[in-house]
């Protein structure tokens, strides 16, 4: 029965080590770094003060990524790709506002909402599609996990979604 106690003893102690061990090497090499002053600061900060539009419009389509404080680098690659898609085919909508682009820290007082709204589970890139002003539909990506490795795909499936969306008036 000793023995048996110690063993489990020992077990679990190499079990928390190692998992302590392997927090700290992500945070050491930076891919799971927590977000900065800067990386607040830019989070907060709504789809108007990001990609400004000109005028408002009465039907538009928001590209939201939503995201936690910490972000890893697949995390950040979401964000860069996406915003890289929507400069590269959309800047007349940006421009006009029929498209937007909102990062949003659901982890922020006040957003938690997203997460039954969209029924989130994690990081995610949502499409919605507005009418005069209210909720008309709205899209969850979830192929971004399978493609985010392949740059060009990734851009490329955000351009289709986005651009189906916004020809569906």
């Amino acid at each position: 029965m000793k023995a048996k106690t110690i063993v489990t003893i020992v077990l679990l102690l190499f079990a928390g080590t190692s998992v302590a061990y392997l927090i700290t090497t992500e945070v050491r090499s930076g891919l799971m770094s927590p977000a900065t002053d800067s990386d607040a600061s830019e989070v907060e900060k709504p789809a108007a003060e990001v990609l400004e539009p000109t005028k408002s419009a009465a039907s538009k389509v928001v590209v939201y990524y939503f995201h936690g404080t910490a972000r890893c680098m697949t995390c950040r690659k979401f964000e860069e790709y996406t915003l890289e898609a929507l400069r590269g085919a959309f800047a007349e909508q940006l421009n006009d506002g029929r498209l937007q682009w909102q990062m949003v820290n659901v982890e922020q007082p006040g957003n938690e909402h997203f997460v039954k709204d969209y029924q989130l589970y994690t990081k995610s890139i949502v499409i919605v599609k507005t009418e005069d002003g209210k909720q008309a539909g709205w899209k969850n990506l979830k192929e971004i996990w399978e493609l985010v490795r392949i740059k060009p795909a990734f851009v490329e499936y955000i351009q289709d979604e986005v651009r189906n969306c916004l020809e569906s008036d």
